[in-house]
């Protein structure tokens, strides 16, 4: 049973993870290639932007929906108050970007309107994914976007064949896209669910008061992710942001089986922690985080042994050994990831909006004052060494607050793991030898070290499976 509901859910999950990490990445790396690195950069920068945008527009709400609609049936609501929500911002927004345009003649502002609409297009499906998502009913939306973001890859390869491939027909296949997307998740929700679009102003209110403690919350988190490009495209060159762009879209794709992980996992502690959390559970969760971050370390090593090699190779040398420094420093945030979601995902469980809001503050404030310092002196670099930072800060701070306030974590996995996964790096990087047999090695050396200390067990395992069945 528990293998059949696993597989099941995992596999949902991990269509949208595919959709969303892989193809897109398979996109950006298409017109990184075959675009000019300032061209890249200027489409990288935009992107962020309109993406940030969006996030503010949000609001919040996007988690508090899902939590809610998980815990209650009679939370159905939510979903329809927040597509009003999205509506309203958008379009007002695109108002307010397609004014400023026609004052400002500068050709970055007079394309980032459409750049606006193509993340917009996705803002507006968040609240129909998300009422899907909190249902676990994630397969819908994983062949969705599936499809979507295949055309849009079909599209600029399209482009480089008829010679056409720019930031303007760029941002045209990304409208287009999108909007097929959108439409399609609509019809689904429509003629295959209960999802109701009554709106009732009186709640929309109570979801926003709700939903406000998160606000600040949402926002910085958002800009711990991208302010790095956008003060990069501000106080550095395109072409540095290309390469540091290039890097981090590469680490964010290296963190997919975390998106795979993180709509499975919410959803069911949003349900177990609604009762006091038992000695079992709190077994399960830490095993679970064992397991999670074995696979974590792993990541990194795998990774930063083929980087150099591997990217150079399929880029013709335009990047790899360019930003491999970029990607290594990135890499490292890959199990503080993995830490950082499980614990903000207990804390999210139960309600702790205020303390996850303020961790998110202190963390998002480091990384942008660190950017302003680093970017001066170490361009990508130091956006790098600033993310690397403000993730060791924000996996300490939600330690804190787990431990003191909901459950015990242990540490031991990284204590024990972390100085595994670097000196199977180190030691490989020494040896002059063809890069797979070096992969060979680092990967026997570091499921060793976690044979040998126990972080690899079948008892951690099937903790781990329990605690996925429930």
């Amino acid at each position: 049973m528990f293998r059949s509901k696993a597989f099941i859910r995992f596999f949902s999950s991990g269509l949208q993870a595919l959709a969303l990490q892989v193809l897109g990445s398979i996109f950006f790396y298409i017109i990184s290639v075959y675009l000019s690195k300032d061209s890249f950069g200027a489409i990288s920068w935009m992107n962020a932007l309109s993406i940030f945008v969006t996030t503010i527009l949000g609001f919040g709400l996007e988690q508090v929906v899902i939590r809610r609609i998980a815990a209650s049936q009679r939370s159905d609501w939510a979903a329809a108050a927040f597509l009003f929500h999205s509506l309203t911002t958008f379009f007002v927004t695109l108002g307010v970007l397609l004014l400023l345009s026609l004052v400002l003649h500068d050709n970055i502002y007079q394309a980032l309107p459409w750049f606006f609409i193509a993340q917009g297009l996705l803002f507006l499906g968040v609240p129909l994914k998300q009422f899907l998502n909190a249902k676990e009913k994630f397969t819908p939306y994983g062949i969705i976007a599936i499809i979507s973001n295949s055309l849009r890859v079909c599209g600029a390869f399209y482009l480089i064949t008829i010679h056409q491939l720019q930031v303007r027909s760029v941002v045209m296949v990304m409208i287009g896209t999108a909007g097929a997307e959108l439409l399609a998740l609509l019809m689904y929700v429509i003629t295959k669910t209960d999802f109701s679009f009554k709106f009732q102003f009186r709640a929309y209110k109570k979801l926003l008061k709700e939903a406000t403690a998160q606000y600040v919350s949402v926002i910085f988190d958002m800009s711990l992710s991208r302010m790095d490009w956008l003060l990069l495209g501000f106080m550095a060159s395109k072409t540095v942001l290309a390469d540091y762009s290039f890097a981090y879209r590469a680490y964010e794709l290296s963190r997919l089986p975390m998106l795979v992980i993180a709509p499975v996992i919410l959803p069911r502690l949003s349900r177990l922690m609604a009762l006091k959390p038992s000695n079992q559970l709190q077994e399960q969760v830490n095993s679970f985080n064992t397991v999670e971050l074995l696979l974590a370390m792993l990541l990194p090593l795998v990774l930063n042994i083929l980087w150099t090699p591997v990217v150079g190779m399929i880029t013709g040398g335009k990047y790899g050994a360019a930003n491999a420094t970029e990607f290594l420093i990135l890499s490292l945030c890959i199990p503080l990831q993995f830490f950082i979601n499980l614990l903000w995902s207990l804390s999210f469980s139960v309600k702790k909006y205020k303390a996850v809001s303020s961790v998110t503050v202190i963390c998002a404030t480091t990384n942008i004052a660190l950017n302003l310092i680093l970017i001066p002196l170490l361009n990508g670099i130091g956006s790098a060494v600033a993310f690397l930072i403000t993730n060791i800060l924000q996996a300490v701070l939600y330690y804190r607050l787990v431990n003191e306030n909901i459950m015990h974590i242990s540490s031991r996995p990284f204590v024990i793991l972390l100085p595994a996964a670097l000196a199977g790096w180190f030691i490989t990087a020494s040896i002059n030898i063809h890069f797979l047999f070096r992969l060979l090695l680092g990967i026997v050396f570091y499921l060793l070290i976690a044979l040998i200390s126990k972080q690899l067990s079948s008892r951690n395992i099937q903790n781990s499976k329990q605690f996925l069945a429930q």
